[in-house]
């Protein structure tokens, strides 16, 4: 761990800082040598460090002196007696290899047996691979030497200047000069990947991933989309790309879904589609790329100063990539619709009692990623789509471009930031605008209050909430849309109000005709819940479909789901009128985004006694929809859709008769992750023929995912002896790596398994600290994220994490977030449950829900 107040300190007696590296990599083996240079200006007395974790420092030199090294708790000691104004420090090492996704990490396919190695080093991992300053706000330049087993690629953030043979038939490769930046953005990419190579206005390009994925990669869409960002980005910031070459790397156990290293950006691999793609699934993927291309801008050449602006890192990257997805792909402006999912994820994060104020102070390492959520990414690059909603595109872009020509290749802040837009918003200063929407927590909600006398609108107030616990009220720029049906055909029209307290009036609303229809976030162009008032509601209800605008059905759909987090609208209310609007939804992101929400409510909100029923019902709307879909992406989707959905035995025995193409459903796509769903909750249930269905799962996937699938249906069964080795495994030594761990962690838990599982219910609280307290942090937030017995919806569950929370007394914040958030999830979902029957005990006498 790295406090902010140490690297304070070192950054002002530590500058001009130059690395030379040398790494020596056999094949096959568990650990590498190191040598290091560190070449830097020093000012001041006393001492200061280098941060280092590794199995062994063998030689420390400082400007030529050896020195006995004093190493502990990551620090290297540079004492201040052998510091000059021009210090050269030399350290030879030793080091393992990694297996958390993290630092060095090493995989072995077990495909082909091949041996792949990758770097990951945000926020403080740089230091796992080669002793350094290891903060943000000292950058430096790189020279890097890597000798590697012959036929190897060997990729970083700079070209290869040249190879040489090495006396023992490896390969030395000896790589130029880097430009200054932060050691979080290294890279280090070794081992026998498929490479394809091209070259763009004068950029040399590269895509590399392991070989036996290179038959699913699809390098004309992503040299398409890498081409169409480089093509926007240098003339919308007006700064050419700032670096000497731009590589994609698609890299196995990657625990993040990328990271903009400096001219090697690596990808987890589930962007490498195995199964085939639907048209969301590849915009989500180009969303991506572009996301890590504008961080070579913001975040590479102008970096924060300390991990207090990562969010801004994010958010600004986040909004940058749906920018230019609209204007420079063939995604176009239907790519917001795509960004309202993001901004779902901040919604629920928002409602948490653990929301948090979308820029914070950090004060450590260990915290960068405390708050690094819904929060960070989508209300943070809504904040941002707002901002340039109310100063308009024009004054962002001038912003950017000063900001980048200002800070270019050095460290800069939030105040950096705002000084460089400059921009007054709707008549508060820019650093007012940003203390209630940055710096302030928690979600607003709007809702229109229309009056109506003699059909014709008298009054519409735009009004504005906050809740008590957290009573800011954020000045919005929105548009107003009223909607009238003529005849089944909805008319729209939308009209700029902008709210900056608790209400205002809509003048240009005077007048018009009573409308059907009232949204008062036309084009999502804020962050902020939307109350339906009662006649819009009541049009919804009736004629979601006829709704033509599909960013504006979204809209009217995610305030669907927020009424039923809010108990406004039960569980099983929800799902009948989804049952009934789906089939008739014909934009099929639209449609997967509320199949997955209506799956989500099954396994949260419905009462368990009503669960099997309403999967049921939802599984035989997905099955209407296989056979009425046309072939492709809607057909795919209805059959995901029926998998997931799918609890009860007869919907299991339905769903593999879809995979192994039974029963006359017809032509469907069926993809391995579909195939390895049905057999592990065949596995799960005990249902006869599970065994061998998985043991012919196995046979057809031989792929590291397989590996993890088989994993997780092993401990699947629903036997208390298999339950009990895996927990021990858990507690032990593990399944080989934290992906695979975690993988066989995911299985464990079912909720129609209740009386096997009862025992560990309680032993989760008895070993969690101990879990926190000596596994890595990676590993103790799987453990919580799938062993949290969130499958028991009941009081006691609640009341026994509550005293485990209190008994924590301030330590291990991680562990207690995350404690508070899984109680604020099981508390929604206890109270939407018993709404749901209250719902249900009172409507029609048959117990069936009326929409």
């Amino acid at each position: 761990m790295l406090t902010q107040q140490h690297a304070g300190e070192r950054a002002a007696r530590v500058d001009d800082v130059r690395y030379e590296l040398r790494l020596d990599i056999e094949h096959g083996a568990s650990s590498y040598r190191g040598e290091v240079t560190v070449q830097f200006r020093a000012t001041g007395s006393g001492d200061t460090f280098l941060d280092f974790r590794g199995r062994q420092v063998e030689r420390l030199e400082i400007n030529g002196t050896e020195l006995t090294p004093t190493w502990a708790d990551c620090r290297l000691i540079l004492p201040g007696a052998h510091l000059t104004p021009e210090t050269r420090v030399r350290v030879v090492y030793q080091n393992d290899f990694d297996h958390t996704g993290d630092g060095f990490h090493r995989f072995v396919d077990p495909e082909d047996g091949e041996t792949y190695l990758f770097t990951d080093f945000e926020p403080y991992s740089a230091h796992r691979l080669f002793p350094c300053f290891d903060q943000p706000d000292l950058k430096a330049t790189y020279r890097l030497t890597v000798t590697a087993p012959a036929g190897w690629e060997v990729v970083s953030n700079a070209p290869v200047d040249r190879t040489e043979p090495a006396a023992d038939g490896r390969t030395t490769h000896c790589f130029q000069e880097t430009l200054r930046f932060s050691t979080y953005l290294f890279a280090l990419v070794v081992g026998p990947y498929h490479a394809v190579r091209d070259e763009y206005r004068g950029i040399p390009l590269g895509l590399f991933c392991r070989r036996s994925l290179a038959r699913h990669l699809d390098p004309d869409e992503v040299f398409t989309i890498t081409r169409q960002g480089l093509d926007f980005y240098p003339d919308f910031f007006d700064y050419p790309y700032p670096f000497k070459k731009y590589d994609q790397l698609f890299v196995p156990e990657y625990n993040a879904g990328a990271m903009e290293n400096v001219g090697a950006v690596t990808f987890s691999e589930r962007m490498i589609f195995r199964d085939p793609p639907t048209a969301h699934q590849r915009l989500s993927r180009a969303e991506v790329i572009l996301h890590e291309m504008a961080h070579m801008w913001f975040g590479d050449l102008v970096t924060m100063r300390w991990w207090n602006d990562l969010w801004l890192n994010e958010s600004f990257a986040t909004y940058m990539s749906y920018l230019a997805l609209e204007h420079a792909t063939r995604f176009g402006p239907d790519a917001w619709t795509s960004f309202n999912g993001i901004k779902g994820w901040a919604y629920r994060q928002d409602q948490l009692c653990t929301t948090h104020p979308v820029a914070g102070e950090v004060p450590d390492t260990d915290h960068t990623f405390l708050n690094f959520d819904g929060i960070t990414y989508g209300k943070g690059a809504a904040a941002m789509r707002q901002l340039v909603a109310a100063i308009g595109l024009d004054a962002f872009r001038e912003g950017m471009r000063r900001y980048f020509r200002r800070h270019e290749f050095g460290n800069a802040s939030l105040r950096d930031f705002l000084d460089a837009i400059a921009v007054p918003v709707g008549g508060r200063a820019l650093t007012d605008w940003a203390h209630l929407w940055l710096e302030k927590p928690a979600l607003n909600t709007l809702r229109a209050d229309v009056t109506i006398e003699g059909e014709r609108i008298t009054r519409l107030r735009l009004q504005q909430e906050a809740p008590p616990e957290h009573p800011t009220l954020r000045p919005h720029r929105v548009d107003v849309v009223l909607g009238w049906d003529k005849g089944g055909t909805l008319t729209l029209e939308a009209l700029p109000a902008f709210i900056d307290g608790a209400e205002v009036d809509v003048p240009a609303a005077v007048g018009r005709p009573a409308p059907a229809l009232v949204f008062p976030n036309h084009q999502d162009l804020t962050f902020a819940q939307v109350a339906l008032d009662a006649r819009t509601l009541a049009y919804v209800r009736a004629n979601l479909e006829g709704v033509h605008d599909p960013l504006l059905r979204q809209l009217l759909g995610a305030s669907l789901w927020s009424m039923v987090r809010d108990r406004q609208l039960s569980s099983l209310e929800y799902l009948a009128l989804q049952r009934e609007k789906l089939p008739l939804e014909p934009d099929l992101e639209l449609t997967e985004t509320t199949l997955g929400h209506a799956t989500l409510c099954l396994s949260r909100y419905v009462p368990e006694e009503e669960r099997a029923a309403a999967a049921s019902a939802l599984c035989e709307v997905a099955l209407r929809g296989i056979g009425t879909a046309p072939p492709g992406d809607a057909r795919l989707t209805w059959a995901r859709a029926l998998v997931n959905a799918a609890f009860s035995p007869e919907d299991l025995r339905l769903a593999a008769d879809l995979c192994d193409g039974a029963r006359g459903i017809g032509e469907v796509p069926v993809d391995q992750d579909m195939r390895w769903t049905v057999a592990t909750k065949w596995i799960a249930r005990g249902m006869p023929g599970a065994e061998e269905r998985l043991a012919e799962e196995r046979r057809r996937d031989v792929s590291d995912r397989g590996q993890r699938a088989a994993l997780r249906a092993e401990v699947a069964r629903p036997d208390a002896g298999a339950k009990a080795a895996a927990w021990e495994r858990f507690h032990g030594e593990g399944f080989g790596s934290l992906h695979l761990t975690t993988a066989a962690m995911s299985g464990f838990a079912w909720s129609f398994q209740r009386e096997i599982l009862l025992p560990f219910s309680e032993a989760f609280f008895e070993q969690v600290v101990g879990v926190f307290a000596s596994r890595p942090p990676e590993l103790a937030r799987a453990y919580v994220n799938h062993l949290f017995p969130a499958w028991r919806v009941e009081p006691a569950v609640l009341e026994r994490s509550a005293a485990l929370l209190a008994s924590l007394n301030g330590e291990h914040p991680i562990l207690a977030r995350m404690l508070r958030e899984a109680n604020d999830d099981l508390a929604r979902s206890i109270a939407c449950r018993a709404h749901a029957l209250q719902v249900l005990s009172s409507s029609s006498p048959s117990g069936a829900v009326t929409t």
